[in-house]
């Protein structure tokens, strides 16, 4: 009888699981994971309730109350803080405890253990983004509808909100990982991510001269793909979300770089 031999798993699907277990494995993944989950949804939630408030509050008397659809995402621009911090926590946490020497002795060639992990962290970035959107538009759907409030989503317009909502922070992941990936250091990996995404945006903003080059940094490009605010930009929305996107890409082939460059 002649043996039948069966091919090895793939080397990049195997990286990609390994990172999967190794994400979820952690108690405080979980925990942020759910966090930016609840305050995507939590917000929504209260959004809700405090238009059909304002029905009832003298001060709005006589005024229409209107809502928007985008309204119930714009969380997501907070809940991208989670998602970024919980990026760079998943990397450098490896080279604080050294496992990223086990990590790359498994994958010799490096690349595989960067890609897998920027896959595996936007999967969960989209996930949280399409999970929370969805069911914050679906509070208000329920909430809403009757109380006064001028509001009458299309259901198909609230699946692309959430799947826009998915897509931009699982963009946000994957710039993260890349930016993580290579400094290495969680101090200076965080000062980098959250100065880019919540202090770089505001600050350029409000210097006279600057003021356009704003709209280039990865929140205020890539947040056209799921809100209307306005801009001097004003970029379409894919036009917005390809410059975050190109900023992702970017950062991760900078670590790749990195990676092969340098010891780990």
């Amino acid at each position: 009888m002649t043996r039948r031999s069966t091919p090895a798993r793939p080397l990049f699907i195997g990286a990609v699981a390994a990172e999967a277990v190794k994400l979820w494995t952690l108690l405080s993944h979980r925990v942020l994971a759910a966090v930016a989950l609840l305050v995507i949804i939590g917000t929504g939630a209260l959004l809700s309730f405090s238009m059909r408030s304002r029905l009832a509050d003298p001060r709005f008397a006589g005024q229409t109350i209107t809502a928007d659809p985008t309204q119930f995402v714009d969380s997501v621009l907070w809940a991208q803080i989670i998602v970024a911090v919980l990026a760079v926590l998943s990397v450098t946490g490896e080279y604080t405890s050294g496992q990223a020497r086990l990590s790359l002795l498994a994958l010799p060639t490096r690349s595989p253990w960067l890609a897998a992990k920027a896959v595996v962290l936007a999967a969960l970035g989209f996930l949280i983004g399409v999970i929370g959107a969805a069911c914050s538009l679906g509070l208000s759907m329920l909430i809403l509808p009757g109380s006064g409030v001028v509001y009458a989503p299309d259901p198909g317009e609230a699946a692309v909100l959430a799947l826009r909502s998915g897509t931009y922070l699982a963009a946000i992941a994957v710039l993260a990982t890349g930016l993580a990936a290579a400094l290495r250091h969680v101090t200076g990996a965080l000062t980098a991510v959250l100065g880019l995404l919540i202090v770089a945006p505001p600050l350029l903003s409000s210097i006279p001269g600057v003021r356009r080059a704003a709209d280039y940094t990865p929140t205020y490009a890539g947040r056209r793909l799921i809100s209307d605010l306005p801009s001097a930009a004003q970029f379409e929305p894919w036009v917005g979300f390809g410059v975050l996107a190109l900023w992702a890409v970017v950062a991760l082939l900078t670590a790749g770089v990195l990676l092969h460059s340098r010891d780990a």
